[in-house]
């Protein structure tokens, strides 16, 4: 027995580190990408254009093209009743960030600018970009859908309160934030609009289409943290690691918002025994709530004139330390 117990453990042991070492190898990848725009734009390869032409490429066409891939699934009663519960509890995670990160921005800084884009952080994670191949390793397909359906929140939650915070994030004091409607119509909400019905009625694309998407989909990793990188050449580095605010919304981020929202969840199912998660669907909300700072942090404050130096300083060290956090964020997950 005792035996059996300890192979069963070493057995474990070499998935966990297995998993890790594909996760870790994945965020350097990003991290590597970021690096090569700061290099281009340090050596002066490219200059200042470059940013305004990939912030437009990447939000109005291979973004776009990312979220319609990310939904072309057929449809299913079992997959629309998974739909329904992700759904519900994608809407209660981003109610609990968006509580949370404007009493914390509130309490840390009075200057509206920094307020924006510390809310964008701790409400935004990296889900799409970096969210579903870290799934894919841990979860299979079965997560990658369930992953698709939790951004759906995120780009609707994205493309009217996102841009909402960056729109205001300079506005003069005492000013009110005000909701103007075109800015609901925009390529994040027309994708989600076009991918739903995709779905929805098992529209399949002509393979040349879906080809394209997907090909398409694949570039705005690599471009977005090209641009990250090349707005992060115009700053100083040191004052990302002397800035102790951003440590700690980058703990926050990192760390804290998955522990709670995990140890909801956990409690509604203790409370509401009729509220029982899968494994896969708990791991997948949990996994994707740790992910670092989104890198349309970067991409929105420049697109709508937030703080971009702050911002890329934001994505940078939080997807640095997330090669740390995320295995361990992961092996909590699994020990459920």
């Amino acid at each position: 027995m005792i035996k059996i117990s300890i192979l069963a453990l070493f057995k474990q042991i070499i998935v966990v580190f297995r998993e890790s070492a594909t996760i870790f190898n994945q965020t350097l990848i990003l991290f590597f990408l970021l690096m090569i725009g700061f290099t281009i734009r340090r050596l002066q390869i490219v200059d200042r254009h470059l940013n305004d032409n990939l912030t437009n490429l990447i939000i109005y066409v291979t973004l776009p093209a990312l979220i319609i891939n990310s939904m072309d699934y057929d449809f299913s009663l079992e997959r629309l009743n998974q739909l329904g519960i992700v759904l519900v509890i994608a809407v209660g995670v981003f109610g609990i960030m968006i509580a949370l990160s404007w009493g914390i921005s509130s309490l840390l800084t009075d200057n509206s600018s920094e307020q924006a884009i510390y809310r964008f952080i701790l409400i935004f994670a990296n889900v799409g970009f970096m969210g579903y191949p870290v799934v894919e390793v841990i979860f299979g397909q079965q997560g990658v859908f369930l992953a698709a359906i939790y951004n759906l929140v995120f780009h609707i939650v994205l493309w009217t309160l996102g841009v909402l915070i960056m729109c205001n994030s300079r506005q003069d004091e005492g000013q009110k934030a005000t909701l103007d409607l075109s800015q609901l119509i925009n390529p994040g909400i027309i994708s989600i609009g076009i991918g739903f019905l995709i779905f929805l009625f098992s529209i399949e694309l002509p393979s040349a289409i879906s080809h394209t998407f997907e090909m398409l989909g694949e570039t705005t990793t690599p471009l977005a943290m090209i641009v990250v990188g090349n707005v992060l050449a115009q700053v100083t580095i040191k004052d990302i690691f002397s800035n102790l605010k951003l440590w700690l919304v980058t703990a926050i981020r990192l760390i804290l918002l998955p522990l709670i929202v995990l140890g909801i969840l956990e409690g509604l199912s203790i409370l509401i025994p009729a509220f029982n998660l899968s494994a896969t669907l708990l791991g997948v909300v949990i996994v994707l709530t740790g992910m670092p700072a989104a890198a349309n942090t970067a991409i929105f404050a420049q697109e709508f004139g937030g703080d971009e130096a702050l911002a890329s300083e934001a994505v940078f060290l939080t997807t640095l330390l997330s090669v740390l956090t995320i295995p361990l964020i992961v092996y909590i997950t699994q020990i459920q």
